[in-house]
């Protein structure tokens, strides 16, 4: 007698089960061979320490390798975020490569594809059980003759009705400026845009026509370029119907040198150059949105000079 659907169906199931059982156990069974030992980690950091230099940058692939921050040495900044394959890593003239190509989904092909253009490996990569590390120049790299970041310190903030047209003076308390009466702010901080962790001002719109501004007095020196670089902050840059949300640097005599516009459902950084930077005299940084509340922004402005590749 032929067996009901339902029974075939049942023993189906079964086999399915007991198949997703066997490679769930194989894939246990087989993980420790994919990871590194304590003395994989220990001999990847000294192989780093004895031969870091001012400036360089770790880079971690798979960008979730986490576990090899607890071990990595204190001076070498560790990167690694969703996307953080494609970041040119601007201010490091050395980027060292830790890899985990053994770990499931590592897409090493994608890593090295996007990674490689305008990088040369130093040496040769060096192995430590499942780790990988290389070092590479970063011809993508700029040395950095200004940033908004650094030079915060020295810096004043205000609110403008109209460009030119001061408003109110903002208030510093502590290593930021509070803005009186408005919800405006500008504080030095980590914030995370679209996955990507950054120290960067933070700055908040006080709303309406008005406009926040933050001024450098001793602006930027000569540079190959000026760089602008704009993100709202968290699940913010995704919302709908929000307001757009407009950035730029002036000189001392409002003359507009980088500007931009970042609408709601943007998320990532939003980027202006402006080419061969003359001295400016005080520097400017401004912020408005009509709408004050969820549109802070992550800010990074930066006077460069020449990429070391000879890139753009």
């Amino acid at each position: 007698m032929a067996l009901e659907v339902p029974a075939l169906a049942r023993r189906a199931e079964a086999v399915v089960l007991v198949a997703i059982g066997v490679l769930a156990v194989l894939f246990w069974a087989t993980l420790p061979a994919r990871l590194p030992s304590a003395a994989d980690d220990t001999a990847a950091a000294q192989a780093v320490a004895q031969e870091q230099q001012p400036g360089d940058a770790l880079l971690l692939h798979p960008w979730w390798t986490e576990r090899a921050r607890l071990f990595l040495p204190e001076g070498v900044p560790v990167v690694g975020y969703l996307g953080s394959d494609r970041a040119d890593l601007e201010q490091a003239p050395r980027i060292w490569v830790l890899s985990q190509p053994s770990l499931p989904y590592a897409g090493s092909s994608a890593f090295w594809d996007a990674f490689r253009p305008g990088r040369t490996l130093v040496g040769e990569e060096r192995r430590f059980g499942t780790y990988r590390l290389s070092l590479h120049r970063n011809g993508r790299y700029r040395p950095t003759l200004f940033s908004s970041l650094e030079a915060f310190g020295a810096a004043r903030a205000y609110v403008e009705s109209s460009p030119g047209v001061k408003k109110l003076d903002c208030v510093r308390q502590g290593k930021g400026f509070e803005c009186p009466g408005t919800p405006a702010h500008a504080w030095p901080v980590w914030r995370d845009v679209a996955a990507e962790p950054r120290r960067c001002l933070s700055l908040s719109p006080p709303g309406g026509t008005d406009r926040l501004v933050v001024e450098f007095p001793e602006g930027a020196p000569a540079a190959d370029r000026l760089s602008l670089e704009v993100g709202v902050v968290w699940e913010w840059a995704v919302y709908p119907g929000l307001p757009t949300v407009r950035a730029g640097v002036e000189d001392g005599h409002g003359a507009p040198l980088a500007e931009v516009s970042v609408a709601a459902g943007h998320t990532g950084f939003t980027r202006a150059l402006h080419p061969d930077l003359a001295p400016t005299g005080p520097l400017k940084i401004w912020l408005s949105c009509p709408r004050a509340d969820s549109r802070e922004t992550c800010v990074d402005v930066r006077a460069q000079g020449p990429a070391a590749g000879g890139g753009t």
